[in-house]
């Protein structure tokens, strides 16, 4: 049950720990410094070793750019046409119920990786599967492999 008395543990508007002193006041032996003044002083002015820095992290985001651009023409679905004339009738557009051999794929099986390992109709979950799996891996990369030796707390 709760009372209303403001001694009571259980009133609501008493914080839990009440401050020591006014928030503008500055604590012994602690300092407030911005973002700025703190990289200053514990990192230095921008230099050399900063701009060697930058320019690898930079490059290693391009890399990771690369490989998330290359899905878009590797995984693409390339154009197909018949073999035999009449034979490709489905109405449908797609290959998937045309007998084997009756059709090609127009620039030939290395055109896409779809093409390559046959990844249509009933296998064509597995395009999307792989690209699912490699953002898995981009964000358990970001969580888990962060430099922990990035503090702002002094």
């Amino acid at each position: 049950m709760l009372t209303t008395s403001s001694s009571s543990p259980a009133d609501l508007s008493v914080p839990l720990i009440p401050p020591s002193k006014k928030a503008d006041e500055p604590v012994a032996g602690k300092q407030k410094l911005c973002i700025d003044d703190m990289l200053n002083r514990f990192c230095g002015e921008f230099g050399v070793w900063q701009l060697r820095h930058f320019v690898l992290t930079s490059l290693a985001w391009a890399l990771e750019a690369f490989h998330t651009m290359v899905m878009i023409f590797a995984d693409r679905e390339p154009e197909w046409r018949c073999l035999i004339p009449g034979s490709c009738s489905t109405g449908s557009g797609t290959v998937c119920g045309l007998e084997p051999g009756s059709w090609e794929w127009i620039g030939g099986s290395a055109s896409s990786t779809v093409a390559e390992w046959g990844l249509i109709c009933g296998q064509k979950y597995k395009v999307g599967l792989v690209q699912s799996l490699f953002f898995g891996g981009c964000m358990i990369d970001s969580i888990f492999f962060v430099d922990s030796r990035v503090h702002f707390v002094y």
